[in-house]
């Protein structure tokens, strides 16, 4: 499962990250995750695994 998080914060905090998005389709989250709306800073993880952070 993909999640796409993000944050409005400019040097977040672990507990800064706010889901936006779960998906099972790779394709979605990575679109997902280079969108900047509403964000600073967005994360990507695929099963609990930080795949790409602070895009």
């Amino acid at each position: 499962m993909y999640r796409v998080y993000g944050t409005a914060k400019g040097s977040p905090r672990e507990e800064d990250w706010e889901l936006i998005l779960e998906t099972p389709d790779a394709a979605e989250a990575t679109k997902a995750v280079h969108e900047s709306k509403g964000t600073f800073w967005r994360r990507l993880t695929e099963d609990d695994q930080i795949v790409l952070d602070r895009v």
